[in-house]
C-alpha cells in the first residue's frame, strides 16, 4: 500500500458457498474454474470455498500463514463472513476487500459498497487491485470476549430477543433479504421473556437493565436494512447501544416495521448510547449472535460479555465512488 492505493499481485479470495441461496459457491467456481488457485500473467487469486465457517477459516488461516502470502484478502457472503475476514485480516496486515452476497450485507451498506450483483464485484475488486486503481479506507470493528474465546465483530452483537430472530432466520435459509426476518420475529415473539441484564458502560458502574433487547453496533443497521441506530457511523470510533425494554409482544411485533419506517425513536421503550467498551453478565440461557452468527447458545450458563471497539483496525478495500 503506497499513497493510499492498494495493487496486489496474490489475493486470496474466501466464498461462502451458502451465502445468497448457493450464488456465491457458483460463482466462486466461476473464478476459479475449480478449486485452489487461478493464475494470470500480473494476478494470482487463491479460491478457499469450503461447507462450513470452521473449514473456511481453517483453510484460510493456513493461506495466510504460508510462504507466499498474500497482498490482499478479499471474502465474498454476508456480514459474518467479513467479520471473519477482519478477524484474518491481521494475519497479512493488509486490505480486505468486500464482495456482499449475502442475505443482510448490513455491514456492506453502512460501507457504501454495492450490493446485489455479486459478479459485477468481484470483477471491479480483482481489476482494481490488479491496475492498482483501489484504495483504502480505515473502519472500525468490535472485539468481544464470550465464554473465554475471542471474536471479532464488523456490525452488530445482539444479546436477547434479536439474538432469538437471528437464529430462527438463520434456519429459514429459502427466504430471500428482510422477509426472511420478518418472518423469524413472528415466530420468535410467541414464546420470549424479558430479561435482566448487569451493564456496565466505558468502565463506569455496573447497573441492573431490564430489557427485551441489548444490541451494540457498529452499522447501523440489522436484518438486512433495518436501521435501528441511525446515527451509527462505522468509522467514528463509537459504537451505538440500542437498548429495548419495557415492550409487550405487541410491541416487539411492531418494532421493526416502525424501524422501517424510522418511527422506533420516538418510542418510550427505545435508547440509544454512545460507547467504546461495554461489559454485560449474560443470563443463563440467554442467546448471544454477531454478524448473524451464533456465539453462545441455548443452555449455556450466565457468562459476562466484554465488547470494546477496535478504532480503525479494518483497512477496507475500495473500488469507485460509494454509494
Amino acid at each position: 500500500m503506497q499513497n493510499g492505493h492498494v495493487r496486489a499481485q496474490r489475493v486470496l479470495y474466501v466464498v461462502n458457498p451458502t451465502a445468497g441461496l448457493g450464488a456465491s459457491a457458483h460463482l466462486g467456481r466461476r473464478l476459479a474454474g475449480g478449486a485452489g488457485a487461478v493464475s494470470s500473467p500480473d494476478l494470482e487469486v487463491v479460491l478457499v470455498a469450503a461447507d462450513s465457517f470452521e473449514e473456511l477459516r481453517r483453510q484460510a488461516a493456513a493461506e495466510l500463514a504460508g510462504e507466499r502470502r498474500p497482498e490482499a484478502l478479499t471474502v465474498q457472503g454476508g456480514d459474518g463472513m467479513v467479520s471473519m475476514g477482519a478477524g484474518l485480516g491481521a494475519g497479512i496486515e493488509g486490505p480486505l476487500g468486500v464482495v456482499p452476497s449475502g442475505t443482510g450485507n448490513d455491514f456492506a451498506r453502512a460501507a457504501g459498497i454495492e450490493r446485489g450483483t455479486p459478479a459485477v464485484g468481484i470483477e471491479r475488486m480483482l481489476t482494481a487491485l490488479r491496475t492498482g486503481t483501489a484504495s483504502t479506507r480505515s473502519v472500525d470493528a468490535m472485539r468481544l470476549m464470550v465464554d473465554g474465546t475471542e471474536h471479532v465483530a464488523v456490525n452488530s452483537v445482539n444479546i436477547g430477543f434479536y439474538a432469538v430472530v437471528n437464529r430462527r432466520a438463520n434456519e429459514l435459509r429459502r427466504l430471500p433479504g428482510t422477509a426472511r426476518y420478518v418472518a423469524a420475529l413472528l415466530e420468535s415473539v410467541r414464546h420470549f421473556e424479558p430479561l435482566e441484564f448487569a451493564v456496565r458502560i466505558d468502565g463506569g458502574p455496573a447497573e441492573s437493565v431490564a430489557a427485551e433487547m441489548l444490541t451494540v453496533l457498529n452499522g447501523s443497521s440489522i436484518g438486512g436494512g433495518i436501521a435501528v441506530a441511525p446515527h451509527a457511523v462505522i468509522d467514528d470510533g463509537l459504537l451505538d447501544l440500542f437498548v429495548v425494554g419495557g415492550l409487550p409482544r405487541i410491541g416487539l411485533l411492531t418494532l421493526f416495521p416502525l424501524a422501517m419506517v424510522g418511527l422506533h425513536t420516538r418510542l418510550p421503550a427505545v435508547t440509544f448510547e454512545r460507547l467504546t467498551s461495554i461489559r454485560v453478565l449474560v443470563p443463563k440461557g440467554v442467546l448471544v449472535y454477531a454478524d448473524g452468527e451464533e456465539l453462545r447458545g441455548p443452555g449455556r450458563a450466565d457468562c459476562t460479555l466484554d465488547l470494546r471497539i477496535d478504532v480503525g483496525a479494518v483497512h477496507l478495500i475500495e473500488t469507485g465512488t460509494r454509494r
